[in-house]
């Protein structure tokens, strides 16, 4: 899920040659400036760096042409050069805003989040009426999830200051949302819709609360806003998972699915993907495996027995499975965290996708320990004192193998559904990151394929090392299903279980607002509201 929108700096070109001529500078440099803004409006970007890099030569201290150059690497994404420029424009003006914004948002990028909170602490002590600066820290912690009241308060402070920062508000309710406090989230998400009627996110959030006559009312005005030629694509595509999901609860289905096909639609004309890219991953990791076998006999990886991962589809039971696990009292719900693919990636230089297969390649068994204590040294700052802590990221079916190698001792509970539930409810899912291949329906069903070989290789590798369990039957028998997953667990019965509705732990899924309430069968074969529409997906699942 998104927990908010970065505030953006972009190019200062036109403006800075605007400031210099008026101030009359250095000769050279007025007429350098006038080059960089016809190459910055040419997009000439080579050329640009050229002509900046000559300012610099001139002009030492002159910091736009740093902040310009820190900002050309942002867009070209080299985060390291930008980094590196943004700290010289800082050594320069070390209150210029704007560069303190961009670097924040380039530790982001490279996946050093703490150290971008950090940034972001230490500048609002320099400038504690910037309300920007609030509202990094507040986003920062949001999306790192590790503490959600620094968050809180954090938008509250940026409100405090600007209460018309709608960003601040969304990031309220969201938090609102997720620690179950939904009267509030609702009012705010209203409060922003009175003073924004074209906030489509908001929209899209409130639409859990609303009952048949609200949902009436507001699916006339998102009509409105469709007829908004000027929207941008990504509110396009919000706007039409929000009518998709309106028309849904109002049992219009027809209409509902009309929406969906054309928020997948937009959504995927935007996105880079291929099954193929996923196959070869999914065939490498099963060499990895083969190559380094399944662990029993060797002594790879970290020894912990802390790591809890609860995998499958997305949509396949994993947060309503954490919600009753993390019930218990020796049990921490750790959520959705990213943790062991950014340790992967970062301690092995993987900069991009395209050289995950190479890595794979020439992976060490010390690799495999490393990534394992970086794992639980990363947990164990989110808590030390329960015996097991839960990752229900969902993707991590995908890292098993890995998984089990640098975390031999790890428990793994597999999530599974009616694999036409599960799609479907991909497909009507707004994941605005990563999943790419849940808005098309053939690519759904390809991926799905690819899914049920993966899982079916890692059960016969792995065997009693996975637990299985399906949603269907924990709705058919919670107490059996959950006895038999702290039996897997090794730990004794708890009430507390049964009531996992009862939990007020933070949830940030797609699932939040369904894991606060007792166990409902209406979710069991609900995409036959929409068999009559599914073709491509049932074709392509032979069903």
């Amino acid at each position: 899920r998104s927990v908010g929108w970065r505030i953006y700096i972009s190019m200062g070109v036109e403006k800075d040659k605007k400031k210099m001529i008026e101030e009359k500078p250095n000769k050279k440099i007025q007429k350098l400036l006038i080059e960089a803004a016809n190459h910055h409006k040419n997009n000439h970007l080579e050329d640009l760096e050229k002509v900046l890099r000559k300012i610099i030569l001139i002009d030492s201290n002159y910091f736009p042409a740093f902040f310009n150059l820190a900002r050309l690497f942002e867009m070209s994404k080299k985060f390291e050069k930008a980094i590196k420029f943004y700290k010289k424009t800082l050594e320069i003006n070390p209150n210029h805003l704007e560069t303190i914004l961009n670097l924040i948002n380039c530790y982001e990028d490279i996946n050093e989040l703490d150290k971008a909170i950090k940034i972001s602490e230490d500048f609002c002590k320099l400038h504690p009426d910037k309300y920007e600066l609030h509202y990094a820290i507040g986003r920062l912690n949001h999306k790192n999830g590790k503490n959600l009241d620094n968050a809180y308060n954090a938008y509250k402070k940026t409100l405090s200051i600007n209460n018309n920062f709608k960003y601040a508000k969304l990031g309220l309710g969201r938090i609102y949302k997720s620690k179950g406090n939904f009267r509030e989230a609702k009012k705010t998400f209203q409060e922003i819709i009175d003073s924004d009627g074209n906030e489509i996110k908001a929209y899209y959030e409130i639409t859990d609360f609303l009952d048949d006559k609200e949902i009436k009312k507001n699916i006339k005005n998102l009509e409105i806003l469709e007829k908004n030629n000027k929207q941008k694509y990504k509110n396009k595509i919000y706007l039409y998972f929000t009518m998709g999901k309106m028309f849904e609860k109002i049992n219009n289905y027809s209409k509902a699915i009309y929406y969906y096909n054309l928020g997948n639609k937009l959504k995927r004309k935007h996105i880079d993907y291929s099954i193929n890219y996923d196959e070869k991953i999914f065939n490498a990791l099963k060499k990895t495996i083969d190559k380094f076998g399944t662990n029993k006999k060797k002594n790879i990886g970290h020894k912990s027995s802390r790591p809890i991962f609860i995998v499958g589809m997305p949509r396949s039971g994993t947060t309503l499975i954490e919600q009753i696990v993390s019930s218990h009292s020796k049990v921490f719900g750790g959520g959705e965290l990213l943790f062991f693919t950014n340790i992967f990636q970062k301690e092995l230089n993987l900069k991009k996708n395209k050289d995950f297969l190479e890595i794979l390649k020439n992976l060490t068994e010390k690799n495999f320990f490393d990534l394992g204590k970086k794992y639980v040294d990363e947990i164990e700052k989110i808590s030390k004192e329960n015996m097991y802590l839960t990752n229900k990221l969902p993707k991590n079916f995908i890292n098993i193998g890995l998984i089990k190698l640098s975390l031999p001792n790890a428990r793994i509970i597999h999530c599974e559904r009616n694999p036409l539930d599960t799609c479907f409810s991909c497909y009507k899912t707004f994941f605005t990151e990563g999943n790419h291949y849940c808005y098309s329906l053939e690519e759904l069903g390809s991926f799905y394929i690819l899914y049920k070989k993966q899982m079916n290789y890692y059960k016969k590798v792995f065997n009693q090392q996975i637990l299985n369990i399906k949603y269907e039957d924990v709705v058919a028998d919670t107490e059996k299903e959950t006895k038999k997953i702290l039996n897997y667990l090794e730990l004794g019965f708890e009430e507390n279980c049964l009531e996992f509705y009862k939990n007020k732990r933070n949830i940030r899924t797609a699932s939040l607002v369904q894991a606060r309430k007792p166990i409902f069968k209406s979710s069991i074969n609900s995409w036959l509201n929409y068999k009559d529409f599914l073709k491509p997906l049932t074709d392509k699942l032979n069903i």
